[in-house]
């Protein structure tokens, strides 16, 4: 059962509905992932899940590594 949305904010509220969107697709999509895909894929989500858990760090700051981080597997798929 999904959770209802906890947030008064109207952004707050569109942000909770696109990372529920977001998994629910995910979902769909997993078995027509390569196990190379998903590695790389989980340690991008794992990574950015650990510095989104560190209080004060400024988002900035997260996008600015999870590019750096990412980057080479996202070229790496695009050549695929």
């Amino acid at each position: 059962m999904a959770r209802a949305p906890k947030f008064s904010n109207p952004r707050d509220k569109e942000i909770f509905e696109a990372h529920r969107k977001y998994v629910e697709t995910m979902e769909a999509r997993l078995e027509s992932i390569g196990e190379e895909a998903k590695g790389h894929y989980l340690n991008v989500l794992i990574s950015l899940t650990e510095k989104l858990a560190i209080p004060g760090k400024p988002l900035s700051e997260i996008v600015g590594e999870m590019m750096s981080e990412a980057a080479p597997l996202l070229f790496q798929a695009m050549q695929h």
